[in-house]
């Protein structure tokens, strides 16, 4: 996407659904006249910042379609940097829909791409990349912790650390570029590179493992409840969901597909899935819901092995490889049957009378690093290869300052710095920014 400079672009910038309020946002030189062909009544120069109340109408000479505010924002000083105007009208979708194409009538106004007034900020310096990329992740935020993760991001928190760890290498990099220039004046140079490349490769690392933390935050985490027949789980799963989800009965094999729950604990997105209970011998349909259950686990972050009261230790291990690569938890489902010792390790926990659920659910946030994510970030895959890139590259750049050139390790911080530059938009690609403000809803 490559809009001419001089365009204006106007869009609606609330959901399409009927509400109290309804915006429509344009941005460019042409926003103000624009906005008059709707606002008769707005005054000629308008105070920038100033809410006017004003009537719409979609005919200069027609009657009056509804009444709301108008507000003008005056280049630079406005989200993306361009003259901006905000029409606040009732939230409705018709109504918008028709201010909405009166407004592209007016010469050189057309219709905003999705992420335009993101990307024009962008463009115009008053955001960078990783910021830019928050506004979508605090838009689709779906719990606490990535609200707060998206919010911090959008501050600069991210750009902050980014920056860190980059100017020192843009540095290292210019300093090893002048050494090969001026090579009688760099004797013992690699004793101090090295000592900068270790502290940029510690920060990089850092950097990726948080990354990896607020890749839960972006996505959710998925806990497959799993184990055999008649075990608890679907009661045990209307226990944490907080209502009767999942049918329940004395018959094995009740549970034949797997059942989601959307929950939020602790602030952090997650899914737990109900699955059949796995055994030889099942019937077409209970088959089907079995390989559903394997294909959960396949996807899971937790997986919660839920074994029949007085199950043995023999049987965690029989049933355990199922869980794959995700972190294990195991639970004996009908604690309030129990009549042995708990097995050390396991958790004894009743569905029926809520006994030890708590501590599942405490558990589990363990399991997936819920009280070390304080400075994690809502990474996407394409940070996350980024920065995997940075790290290898120094890696490489260390290597090689003990037995290659200094040629050689300069070019791999130059990596480095290119990577972390995709970050914050330094070195993004057009049509790295095409791929991510396209993923933007019309109006942001």
């Amino acid at each position: 996407m490559s809009p001419a400079p001089t365009a204006t672009i106007a869009a609606i910038a609330t959901g399409p659904a009927a509400g109290g309020i309804g915006v429509i946002r344009l941005s460019g030189p042409a926003s103000l006249a624009a906005a008059r062909s709707l606002c008769p009544t707005l005054p000629p120069s308008p105070e920038p910042r100033h809410a006017y109340f004003t009537r719409f109408v979609d005919d200069p000479q027609g009657p009056m379609l509804d009444e709301g505010l108008a507000l003008y924002f005056q280049g630079p000083q406005s989200y993306t940097g361009e003259d901006v105007v905000e029409l606040q009208a009732h939230g409705s979708v018709r109504l918008l829909s028709l201010l909405l194409a009166r407004l592209l009538r007016w010469p050189g106004v057309r219709l905003a791409e999705p992420g335009e007034f993101t990307r024009r900020a962008f463009l115009n310096g008053r955001i960078d990349l990783a910021r830019a990329e928050a506004v979508a992740d605090l838009v689709a935020a779906q719990s606490e912790g990535a609200v707060r993760a998206a919010a911090a991001q959008l501050s600069g928190a991210l750009s902050q650390r980014l920056l860190a760890v980059r100017e020192p290498l843009v540095a290292l990099r210019a300093d090893l570029e002048a050494a090969l220039d001026f090579p009688d004046d760099s004797e013992g140079a690699e004793a101090q590179v090295a000592e900068r490349l270790t502290a940029a490769l510690a920060a990089c690392r850092d950097l990726l493992d948080s990354a990896h933390s607020g890749g839960l935050l972006r996505r959710g985490a998925r806990v497959v409840l799993f184990g055999p027949v008649n075990a608890g789980k679907s009661t045990l799963f209307n226990r944490l969901v907080g209502e009767a989800r999942a049918l329940v009965d004395d018959e094995p094999g009740t549970t034949r597909d797997a059942l989601e729950a959307r929950l939020e604990w602790q602030g952090l997105g997650l899914t737990l899935v109900d699955t059949a209970g796995l055994r030889e011998g099942a019937g077409r349909l209970e088959a089907m819901g079995i390989e559903r259950t394997r294909a959960a686990l396949a996807a899971a972050e937790v997986a919660v092995l839920v074994l029949p009261a007085g199950a043995a230790e023999a049987d965690r291990q029989a049933w355990a490889a199922q869980a794959g690569a995700a972190a294990l938890q195991v639970v004996e489902g009908k604690g309030d049957l129990a009549t042995s010792p708990q097995v050390e390790g396991w958790l004894r926990v009743s569905g029926q009378t809520g006994a030890g659920v708590e501590s599942l659910r405490e558990r589990v946030l363990a399991l997936l690093g819920a009280g070390r994510s304080a400075d994690a970030w809502l990474a996407s895959q394409r940070h996350l290869e980024a920065l995997a890139r940075a790290v290898e590259a120094l890696e490489r750049a260390r290597a090689a300052l003990q037995v290659s050139t200094l040629e050689v390790v300069a070019g791999e911080v130059g990596l480095a710095v290119v990577g972390l530059g995709e970050l914050t938009g330094q070195d993004a690609s057009t049509e790295l920014l095409d791929a991510i403000f396209q993923r933007f809803c019309l109006g942001k």
